[in-house]
């Protein structure tokens, strides 16, 4: 795993390297680097998160935990990387305006989807007291 981040990074660097190179004579190449890389990278990761969500479900089903609040938890993490990629795409793009906004709709569907697990905290106190 860590081999395999030193590779990425150093791939990265590579690439940060050429779209400097390119930006020169080409901004807008530059840009579709970035883009292409982050693609690829994306691709990646979200590639194992399948392992960390198995990992992640085993435990929930032991602690007795419902399992139903996984779901909400897992769309709220994708949606932040999602919305990160975008935000950091547009800043490179020169699109500071779009990517605030893409950061505050973001922000509001994170929040939006993670109602059902407000809902049961709020249950469990309630239950406590």
């Amino acid at each position: 795993m860590e081999t395999e981040l030193i590779r990425i990074a150093a791939v990265g660097i590579i690439t940060a390297v050429i779209a400097l190179i390119i930006s020169v004579e080409r901004p807008e190449m530059s840009v579709l680097l970035g883009l292409v890389f982050g693609i690829l990278i994306m691709t990646v990761a979200f590639s194992k998160a399948g392992a960390i969500v198995r990992v992640i479900k085993e435990n929930i089903d032991a602690s007795g935990i419902d399992s139903k609040l996984l779901v909400p938890v897992l769309k709220v993490t994708g949606m932040a990387y999602i919305t990160q990629f975008a935000v950091d795409i547009c800043n490179d793009a020169g699109q500071k305006a779009i990517a605030s906004k893409i950061a505050i709709v973001g922000k509001i569907m994170m929040l939006a989807v993670s109602v059902p697990i407000a809902t049961s905290i709020i249950r469990m106190i309630a239950s406590i007291l």
